[in-house]
């Protein structure tokens, strides 16, 4: 038996917005406007990620794909034997150079998994988030870096992030190892803020663990119930499976 991450992407631009500043990175393919399924083996190198452009129309748009671009091809050229505090200083540079390289009015949010020899990295600056559901309990796995959240501000509006790629005068990230992270049966879930901010997590937890066929169902339920809710801003969503199959 091995392990594989099935993996399901949607990336929308909801109903309210003229243009969708979101975008999604499944390993070598990125995307906004549709959805992907695709499959990983754990023993090789794979990143996926979601990006949440700042600045409005192209500038938003533009955002979200350099963040996405650039993590791509660093992470698609790296050596095969960094130890973790050489992956997190990789991670450092990226974010340090995104940052310096977006223009004045220009930024992003990210949030991501990396699997690098076996093990699995989480990643996030901004807003946008990583769950893991696990033995039916949903954990959170990042801190918004918002006013409300990691400013210690709980009355601050949701959508007042302290820290992006671009949009500011510093940039960090935070990462960090992610500890057993291949249990059988494990989902984690990428989100964007159009989903977390109106679908709440007890109704994600509820949605993953619903029966499923073909592993997108949960993503798309939880798409709709996010439309349904208003649809205030660009939605992307995914969902990684745990899975094995046989040799």
């Amino acid at each position: 038996m091995k392990t594989v991450l099935s993996v399901y992407g949607v990336c929308d631009i909801g109903c309210k917005k003229p243009n969708n500043e979101d975008m999604i990175l499944l390993n070598d393919e990125m995307f906004r406007d549709g959805s992907k399924q695709k499959e990983f083996d754990t023993e090789k190198r794979v990143v996926i990620a979601v990006a949440d452009g700042i600045g409005g129309l192209d500038k938003g748009e533009a955002a979200s794909e350099m963040a996405l671009s650039r993590l791509k091809e660093l992470l698609e050229n790296i050596p095969d034997d960094l130890n973790n505090q050489e992956l997190k200083e990789v991670f450092d540079v990226y974010t340090q150079e995104t940052h310096s390289a977006m223009s004045q009015g220009m930024g992003s949010t990210i949030a991501g998994l990396f699997v690098y020899r076996g093990k699995v990295f989480r990643f996030h600056a901004g807003d946008s988030r990583i769950y893991l559901l696990r033995n039916g309990g949903l954990m959170r796995l990042t801190i918004d870096h918002s006013l409300r959240e990691s400013g210690g501000k709980p009355d601050a509006p949701s959508n007042i992030i302290t820290n992006s790629l671009g949009g500011g005068g510093s940039a960090f990230i935070d990462f960090a190892e992610v500890e057993q992270p291949f249990l059988k049966g494990d989902i984690y879930l990428l989100s964007s803020d159009g989903l977390h901010d109106l679908v709440p997590p007890a109704v994600i937890s509820d949605t993953l663990m619903l029966p499923r066929t073909g592993g997108f169902e949960a993503a798309e339920k939880l798409l709709a119930l996010a439309k349904d809710s208003g649809g205030l801003d660009n939605i992307s969503i995914i969902t990684i499976k745990v899975e094995e199959n046989e040799i």
